[in-house]
């Protein structure tokens, strides 16, 4: 597969600012607030899908960003809860839609297959210690899978380093890149910071990026409007979420002002 074509097919641009759209707590979790309906749940989604989108976004991520501590295999009921308020959020989406479901790659491959979204971002290799604990991903395991289900239109955008944590492969981010590209098929490869609203180290991207020209790179987290315009230099896109939240505070909804601000300096 060309996976540029099919980068560009998947987000019809060459370099696509995804900005995400964070559910608020769902069933089961430590901070969810069960006074939040659903359909107060499904409102917000609403709001900031159509505010990144009258902004300029060039896609959408929606993610349960609220679910901290995060978990590596999540309950039915949040799988069910996350479906319900995306879906009942698509009629305002106008632009390509994926999903990510914090850190669980089965849920969100399944969530995508349900929802007809065309992308994830996930883990699907490695093991890595962080606050949340130690966690292994099998890749062989979550492939087999994605195919079992007749989901493998649904493209992969992959982490090969941990975002807010250790990985306890000590190869370099474009040597475990190499071999995500070589033995995982992904549709491409994410570079985070250490934690959300951190970018990652810009040399080590543009490394990446030198050493798979013909193979999608994007940025994971820590764009700005200072920053935005190297990003997009060095990469092949970037999801964006902390900077347009109100106040940048990652939990917050997402401030329309901000936003168009982001794209401002991203496109103007």
């Amino acid at each position: 597969m060309d996976l540029m074509k099919n980068h560009k097919h998947t987000f019809k641009t060459d370099k696509p600012i995804i900005g995400c759209v964070h559910l608020t707590a769902l069933p089961g979790t430590p901070h969810y607030d069960a006074n939040v309906s659903f359909k107060e749940q499904v409102e917000r989604a609403r709001r900031e899908i159509i505010a990144l989108q009258d902004a300029g976004f060039d896609a959408i991520i929606f993610a349960n960003e609220g679910d901290r501590p995060y978990l590596s295999q999540v309950g039915p009921e949040v799988i069910a809860a996350y479906t319900r308020i995306a879906a009942q959020a698509l009629d305002v989406v106008k632009v390509p839609y994926g999903c990510g479901v914090l850190v669980d790659p089965y849920a969100a491959i399944s969530i995508a297959k349900a929802l007809d979204a065309t992308f994830i971002r996930a883990y699907v290799s490695g093991v890595y210690a962080d606050m949340c604990g130690l966690t292994v991903y099998e890749p062989g395991k979550i492939m087999r899978f994605r195919k079992s289900i007749d989901a493998e239109n649904v493209n992969i955008y992959c982490y090969c380093d941990a975002h807010g944590g250790t990985s306890l492969d000590t190869r370099s981010q474009s040597d475990m890149s190499d071999t995500a590209f070589s033995v995982l098929d992904p549709a491409g490869v994410l570079v985070p910071g250490q934690h959300a609203g951190l970018a990652p180290d810009f040399g080590e991207v543009a490394e990446i990026k030198n050493r798979f020209a013909e193979k999608p790179v994007m940025i994971a987290s820590g764009v700005t409007p200072d920053n935005v315009k190297e990003a997009l230099r060095i990469s092949d896109g970037m999801v964006i979420g902390t900077f347009v939240k109100q106040d940048g505070i990652l939990w917050n909804e997402v401030d329309p002002e901000r936003a168009k601000r982001f794209i401002d300096a991203a496109k103007g």
